[in-house]
């Protein structure tokens, strides 16, 4: 025969009955928690986890005034107004992070075709923003080139 003991037979520990198993999700009576020990417990019934907190933190509902009128809504919905509040007043922050927000979750449209005057249009929208920021001439040069 083999010198392994077998699992639950006499010689596998002195307090323990001969009818206990040890095996998966069975450990030896001796190596268990023991009574009053607070690390053998788990998480409490009703303890939530991280996710469930944010979840209903951000989507408890609060009133608050928009063009004068009181409506209820979302702390995840008020917050993203305060932030397209800021980043309409030229918080380049707010601005960066809407833009970002917009391009993961904004609609998406089939791209199509974009007329040359749209196009015209979007590339002068963008020189001035760069402009007003700071990171682009007016004459459409950008910074010198002298390398």
């Amino acid at each position: 025969m083999t010198d392994q003991p077998q699992a639950g037979g006499s010689n596998s520990g002195e307090g323990q009955q001969d009818d206990y198993e040890v095996g998966y999700s069975k450990p030896p009576k001796a190596s268990q928690f023991k009574p009053g020990n607070k690390f053998g417990k788990g998480r409490p019934k009703g303890a939530k986890n991280f996710s469930t907190i944010v979840k209903e933190a951000l989507g408890a509902m609060v009133s608050a005034k928009i063009n004068g009128k009181t409506v209820k809504m979302s702390k995840l919905e008020l917050s993203l107004h305060q932030l397209a509040n800021k980043a309409s007043s030229g918080n380049q922050r707010a601005i960066n992070k809407v833009i970002e927000l917009y391009q993961q979750h904004g609609p998406q449209e089939p791209v199509g075709e974009v007329s040359e005057e749209e196009a015209a249009y979007d590339l002068e929208t963008i020189a001035h923003h760069l402009d007003m920021s700071g990171h682009f001439d007016a004459d459409g040069e950008g910074e010198d080139g002298d390398d």
